[in-house]
């Protein structure tokens, strides 16, 4: 098994859940207080999120912090 990158673990995750509650990642950014520009540069790995980066993007969302960062597909493995 393979350790992902954080940020890729992320963008995956939060992808999936702004279609499970409707909201755009753009409308995450404004929720959080980020601007979108350095929002988007942090899920695309070209800047770090740090832990309040983290749990303020999932309060936002409204959901636990470690949601963010599970690999559903290692889990998905571990599962079969």
């Amino acid at each position: 098994m393979k350790n992902r990158p954080v940020h890729e673990l992320v963008s995956e995750n939060l992808r999936r859940l702004t279609e499970e509650k409707s909201i755009s990642l753009a409308q995450i950014a404004d929720r959080a207080g980020f601007d979108r520009r350095e929002f988007f540069a942090v899920l695309a790995g070209d800047r770090e999120g740090d832990l309040d980066w983290l749990n303020r993007v999932a309060e936002a969302i409204g959901v636990d912090t470690a949601e963010l960062v599970v690999d559903h597909n290692s889990r998905r493995d571990l599962d079969a």
